[in-house]
């Protein structure tokens, strides 16, 4: 009667307690299922973002200069930003004048730069002559001709 006992109780255990437990396994799947469905989201978004073509060359008749030394760049951006930029545009200073030429355009070269400073504008005649002088027209000229493009 032993042997019967164990006969009828053996598969229930079976059954119910040393399976595999179910519940754990729909977990783990489940876990499984959302680390894949990330990975999909993050590779879609990686692809979709990146792109083999080249970044695009500076404008044609414009080359691309370094930046003007640290010292003299935020000196003379600042004297050319409060004295010169209400009627200049220039894009590195992020002012937008339009009562005189476009230094972006133009890309003076400092020596230009600097006479006009010395001796006013020659197009219109509406810049007036010596509105800098000294050490600041000489920053401003270094400042304009690097930032325009112009070189020295």
């Amino acid at each position: 009667m032993a042997d019967q006992e164990k006969a009828e109780t053996t598969p229930s255990e079976g059954a119910s307690g040393g399976g595999i437990d179910r519940g754990r396994a729909w977990l783990t799947g489940i876990g499984l299922g959302v680390l894949a469905v990330a990975a999909l989201v993050v590779a879609f978004t990686i692809g979709t973002n990146y792109s083999d073509e080249p970044l695009p060359a500076a404008p044609a008749g414009k080359e691309v200069s370094e930046a003007p030394p640290p010292a003299l760049s935020e000196q003379g951006r600042e004297l050319f930003v409060s004295t010169c930029g209400g009627c200049h545009t220039l894009a590195e200073a992020e002012t937008a004048g339009t009562t005189g030429p476009n230094l972006d355009d133009l890309a003076p070269d400092k020596a230009l730069v600097k006479q006009a400073i010395a001796q006013g504008g020659t197009g219109s005649g509406m810049m007036p002559p010596g509105l800098l002088n000294g050490g600041d027209a000489e920053q401003v000229a270094e400042y304009v001709s690097a930032a325009a493009g112009g070189g020295d």
